[in-house]
């Protein structure tokens, strides 16, 4: 059968109080909460209210302790306003995250405490004493109910509709506690465990509501941060890109690239990092320098504007970033087209011979040692050539310097025209050409020679009489196929160019050993007739310009 004395039974309040406790166990859910306190007193509350309950129905209890009756009625008053000023500091810490004023809550106890101790000592009234009691718990949480819906009102979430609604639940709970608990067939205490388990929903759902919170902060973090680097990017002096790592897209790009690279920012989605570089070998560079140090500092390379194709120099800094939860690199650029051109200007002003615009000696002693080791890696062969303008000093003697110089000048541009890009001319010295012929034995050196020899002989230039001056050359032609000593092939084709000459000049020579070693006696014999007696002793040296590879082995 059940009573009002089953639900008010000590099996009952213990489950009440197991309730209170999975309550107070969800509040540590939000300890980190701006409402964690608020919640916390209200629990508090919340357990004086089940022991005001309890006694009321079970008074013997206090009784054994050998209390009279008024003490009895002042715990009951006391516990009530205790229940009261704990939810007036939840009330003011769950609207405005602060304490109750400390003033006005002092008088408010000072004035409970006084009517506690006059109803219950002084004039002992039994009917008062529980007024006042009602009072202190209604008012409560009338005034913890009130600021709840204010909380609701400014923040509507379901965490604060079910604080609501709890509290509705614990206030139906002390109406019919107190006007009808005469009635057997209401469950009461059924009442603790509802609204304990709903304050539990609420607590949960304000600890949502705060991650929903914390998240949106977040991302209104994160896009606030974006737009100051878009902004950052935007306003810098210097042209900037973002590139996607994983595809190489492009993601973003100040007005000041767009404006280098002929693009607008509506058009980044559709251009990789690809589409800007214009040597392959270069962008590969590039990225090994990225996957090595992550970080690249002045890296020139050169790109185009994508609406011209004019192709121009960039120094380039880059770094890998997060930017829009994406790995991407981030790049900075600083035009340097115009240092370009005078280091070109400069380079070329270095490495080539004023007069002729050909190589300069110091150029070829430089490149030609590389291109050397390329053929021996590869197998190639390769040849030298050397001309030299035939009775140059007649030239100069009959018809002046200025023409002499208008015959070298011809001369280096026949050799640019009737060679390869690949192919080194170098003026060695005087009215002396040297040229390196890649990949080429022998028979093609010859070849090559005898054609340069005829469109030399062809040629002429004026005087200052209009006069057509021809010139002719004698050429020394020498290959790889006997050694790749560039020092031994210097010398030989020096010996071969002397062996043209001894043919009668304007003629091709291919080094022979034994026809030099003749020569040379025909030479050395020569030039000992000549000598006086006095001077056959001394010793004679014979200069070259090719002294200076004495000690040089490639």
């Amino acid at each position: 059968m059940l009573s009002a004395n089953i639900f008010y039974s000590g099996y009952n309040i213990w489950l009440s109080i197991l309730s209170l406790i999975i309550g107070f166990s969800s509040i540590f859910l939000v300890q980190d909460s701006k409402k964690f306190n608020g919640l916390l007193l209200f629990q508090l509350g919340s357990l004086m209210l089940v022991m005001i309950t309890y006694l009321t129905t079970h008074e013997h209890i206090l009784y054994r302790f050998d209390l009279n009756y008024n003490f009895v009625i002042f715990i009951k008053v006391f516990l009530s306003l205790l229940t009261s000023i704990l939810w007036i500091n939840s009330a003011s810490e769950l609207y405005n995250n602060t304490p109750a004023n400390r003033e006005t809550l002092t008088f408010y106890i000072s004035l409970g405490l006084t009517g506690c101790i006059y109803y219950s000592f002084i004039d002992y009234n039994i009917a008062q004493s529980n007024l006042i009691g009602a009072v202190f718990t209604v008012g409560g949480i009338f005034l913890l109910l009130f600021s709840s819906i204010l909380t609701f009102y400014h923040n509507r979430t379901v965490g604060n509709f079910l604080l609501i609604l709890s509290l509705l639940l614990l206030g139906g709970k002390l109406v019919i506690s107190s006007f009808f608990f005469r009635y057997g067939w209401l469950n009461l205490n059924i009442f603790n465990w509802i609204w304990i388990y709903v304050f539990i929903a609420a607590v949960m759902f304000i600890k949502f509501s705060e991650y929903e919170e914390k998240l949106q902060k977040s991302w209104n973090i994160a896009d606030k941060l974006n737009l100051q680097m878009n902004n950052i990017i935007d306003s810098s002096p210097l042209p900037i890109m973002i590139f996607r790592i994983t595809d190489e897209h492009l993601l973003m790009l100040n007005q000041k690239a767009g404006n280098m690279f002929g693009l607008s920012k509506k058009e980044t989605s559709f251009h990789k990092l690809t589409d800007f570089f214009i040597d392959e070998d270069n962008r590969k560079q590039f990225f090994r320098l990225m996957e090595k140090e992550h970080e690249v500092e002045n890296f020139d390379i050169m790109v185009c504007n994508l609406i011209t194709a004019y192709p121009f120099w960039l120094s380039l800094s880059a770094k890998t970033i997060e930017y829009n939860n994406e790995m991407a690199i981030y790049m900075a650029f600083q035009d340097i087209t115009m240092r370009k051109e005078r280091e070109s200007n400069l380079q070329n002003q270095a490495d080539r011979d004023p007069l002729t615009l050909a190589w300069n000696r110091r150029y070829f002693e430089k490149i030609v040692p590389e291109y050397i080791a390329d053929c021996i890696k590869q197998s190639r062969n390769f040849s030298l050539l050397m001309l030299d303008a035939d009775k140059f000093k007649n030239i100069n003697d009959s018809h002046g310097h200025k023409i002499g110089d208008k015959i070298l000048i011809e001369l280096a541009e026949i050799c640019r025209r009737s060679l390869r890009e690949d192919d080194v001319v170098a003026r060695f010295g005087g009215e002396e050409f040297i040229i390196f012929l890649n990949n080429t034995d022998a028979n093609a050196a010859t070849s090559v020679a005898e054609r340069l020899r005829t469109n030399i002989a062809d040629a002429s230039v004026q005087n200052d009489s209009g006069e057509d001056v021809h010139f002719t050359v004698s050429i020394g032609v020498v290959s790889s196929e006997q050694t790749s000593s560039l020092e031994v092939l210097l010398r030989q084709v020096d010996d071969a160019m002397y062996l043209a000459k001894n043919r009668g000049r304007n003629c091709v020579a291919l080094y022979n050993e034994e026809e030099v070693k003749a020569n040379n006696r025909h030479k050395r014999q020569h030039k000992t007739n000549r000598i006086h007696p006095i001077f056959q002793n001394e010793e004679n040296e014979e200069f070259s310009l090719l002294d200076s590879y004495e000690n040089k082995i490639l």
